[in-house]
């Protein structure tokens, strides 16, 4: 058959200018460090086109594309370089979620020793830390945190894929493990609160701190009431103590909220001021409801600031009482 399939003759190419590609951190790790088995995929595209024409294609040796079965024996040894790879990452999280036991994951995790600040920056590298944090015993996970600690904790933490690693330590591991990782997260309250990615792990910590610690970020969340509010991420962090708080809590934050009437008017023009507003609206008494209609309404019709639909029937209860 001196014909073949146009889908075939694009793969050829593509495999055998693979070098020189864009693309090529994409494909199959055994493409690129191996020519001979660049050439083995070539002979089986180029050989049997009777096959082909016929839809029985030759058998393809196992593993030639796929780099093997994804078990920790196709991994072990090379975890951290494959972690850094498009696919190798995937075989190393398959190979985690596969593993026979908690030993033979340790064996797997014990090589990513060194190498967690590193991997945490990386867009391939956070995705198996994560699946690490996800599937270990948080024991095992332990070398994690005074890595992710030394140094500059501010730059992971603002960091678009290494922030994820803060927030899964502390979602899997007790209070008491990340006890000081917290604490230096906290006395980077309001800078973290402002930052685009940082936010992201004080509302985490909204969710999941305990303790000592919770009470302090409540704390943290009152005295920068006005500075939050100025601020779009700030924002974000306000309607996340409001949803997540205690009672308590939410009632002292809301008075805070009020007492700072005069940056109040800026949070109606961020995207989180219909649910900051809700929540207010839900929290409020009359005459403190009131108070707020009164300082929106000074700025703003109540109308440009939510989105007419279900979530807004607080917003039409109060109005009713009033």
């Amino acid at each position: 058959c001196s014909l073949m399939a146009f889908a075939l003759q694009a793969l050829r190419c593509r495999v055998q200018d693979y070098p020189d590609m864009a693309w090529a951190i994409y494909m199959p790790t055994p493409l690129q460090e191996d020519v001979e088995t660049r050439a083995r995929v070539l002979s089986r595209i180029s050989g049997d086109c009777r096959g082909i024409a016929s839809n029985a294609l030759p058998a393809v040796t196992p593993g030639l594309l796929g780099g093997g079965s994804g078990g920790a024996s196709d991994v072990i040894g090379r975890v951290s370089s494959l972690a850094q790879e498009a696919q190798g990452c995937r075989q190393v999280q398959q190979a985690l979620t596969e593993a026979r036991d908690d030993e033979e994951r340790m064996a797997l995790v014990e090589e990513l020793h060194g190498h967690i600040r590193k991997l945490s920056r990386c867009p391939h590298g956070n995705h198996v830390i994560q699946k690490c944090i996800d599937v270990m015993p948080p024991s095992s996970l332990q070398f994690m945190i005074p890595e992710i600690m030394e140094d500059k904790l501010h730059a992971i933490a603002r960091h678009k894929y290494g922030c994820r690693i803060v927030q899964r330590l502390v979602e899997h591991c007790p209070a008491e493990q990340v006890h000081d990782l917290v604490g230096l997260l906290l006395a980077e309250f309001l800078e973290l609160s402002q930052h685009g990615y940082g936010k992201f792990i004080v509302n985490n910590l909204l969710r999941h701190a305990v303790g000592e610690q919770r009470i302090r970020l409540t704390e943290l969340v009152q005295q920068h009431v006005a500075e939050l509010a100025l601020h779009q991420n700030g924002c974000a962090v306000l309607n996340t103590a409001l949803e997540h708080g205690n009672f308590a809590d939410r009632g002292r934050l809301d008075e805070s909220i009020l007492e700072a009437s005069d940056r109040i008017a800026f949070t109606v023009h961020t995207m989180y001021s219909s649910a900051i507003i809700t929540n207010l609206l839900n929290l409020l008494d009359g005459p403190r409801c009131q108070r707020l209609l009164s300082l929106l309404g000074a700025n703003l019709k109540l109308e440009e600031v939510f989105q007419r639909g279900p979530s807004d029937e607080p917003y039409d209860d109060w109005c009713s009482e009033l």
